[in-house]
């Protein structure tokens, strides 16, 4: 029985990675994903007595965005982070408007950057106060079957089915530790996302 269902995690995992490849682009609010997001771990919050702090910006501009992914997304990021406070903690989740002024991860000047400096992204920030991230795990956490989860308890693609929602969307993603305690995700999406992104 064991078997069988780790197989369909596996299988369930590998589905969600391969459906990943195509977008609904629709002009919506951000703020009401997380907050649905929010819901649908409301029960794995409480029952690992973990806080959710909530710092939503209002009248975010509308982005045009695949809700269902999103919302996908949030949740495989609330999740890891869930897993990450065994003995219960503080998430808190932050979306705010950021001018672009200087080159960083994912932006620049030239061609092939996601983001120019100029623009204006919406930034989606995720905290927790869990057990952080090896440093040597920093690298690979991306990478497809991946997991630093016991057998059974992860496939290693909750993180890949992430970056490739976030590519699709024309945006970037970045995990790094905190200087306290826990982990911190970034994720930055483009005010104007173009149509074909």
């Amino acid at each position: 029985d064991d078997a069988v269902r780790r197989a369909d995690t596996v299988i369930k995992g590998l589905l969600d990675f391969s459906s990943s490849k195509t977008l609904e682009l629709n002009l919506g609010d951000f703020n009401p994903i997380v907050e649905k997001a929010c819901l649908l771990v409301k029960h794995e919050l409480d029952k690992n007595h973990i806080t959710l702090v909530k710092a939503l910006q209002e009248d975010l501009p509308l982005l045009r965005l695949d809700a269902n992914k999103i919302e996908q997304l949030l949740v495989n990021v609330f999740m890891n982070a869930i897993q990450a406070m065994p003995d219960g903690g503080t998430l808190t989740v932050r979306t705010l408007t950021r001018p672009l002024t200087q080159r960083g991860h994912g932006v620049g000047t030239r061609e092939g950057d996601r983001f120019r400096v100029g623009e204006t992204a919406v930034v989606t920030e995720v905290e927790d106060t869990g057990t952080g991230i090896p440093q040597d795990h920093l690298d690979k956490l991306f990478d497809p079957f991946f997991t630093t989860k016991a057998p059974g308890q992860g496939t290693g693609l909750g993180l890949t089915v992430v970056q490739n929602i976030i590519d699709l969307h024309g945006g970037t993603i970045d995990i790094a530790n905190r200087d306290g305690r826990g982990a911190k995700v970034t994720m930055m999406l483009k005010v104007r996302v173009p149509a074909t992104a």
